[in-house]
């Protein structure tokens, strides 16, 4: 149970990459959502897919409070940034610099959520930084920036 559960939570093990394995995470949401959009950037599916998420993370036996190879949180986070978006290759990329940004800057209150116990702070932080990416691109979208 536990190797699958790893295999999950590092996204078919992109978690383990040496280097900056979040953002990989990240990207293979964009690649989701560009190939798959109708589940992928869909409100239902991604209110789902955090909570699976968290889920699947609790179940997962770690020592460290968020270790680095745990990335379903990236993707789950990257999938919140783009809900209710067109779905256009600017979009997700602009998308993917906002929740990337949001997700590594961790501003008020981003940080102070990876303070839940468990899969819920690791999940937490990066759904707010997609709720943060997600607002941005609404309003980038209204005010005709891109």
């Amino acid at each position: 149970m536990q190797a699958i559960l790893r295999f999950i939570v590092t996204c078919g093990f992109i978690g383990y990459m040496p280097f900056a394995p979040g953002t990989y995470a990240s990207m293979l949401g964009c690649i989701l959502i560009y190939l798959f959009p109708l589940p992928f950037n869909n409100l239902p599916f991604v209110v789902l897919l955090v909570v699976f998420s968290v889920f699947c993370v609790n179940l997962m036996r770690f020592e460290d409070k968020d270790p680095g190879y745990i990335v379903i949180d990236e993707l789950a986070g990257m999938c919140v940034a783009m809900a209710g978006h067109s779905v256009t290759l600017v979009n997700v990329a602009i998308g993917f610099v906002f929740f990337r940004g949001f997700d590594i800057l961790k501003p008020f209150p981003i940080r102070q959520a990876e303070g839940l116990r468990r899969g819920y702070g690791i999940v937490a932080d990066d759904v707010i930084a997609g709720i943060f990416a997600n607002a941005l691109l609404i309003v980038c979208g209204r005010i005709k920036w891109y």
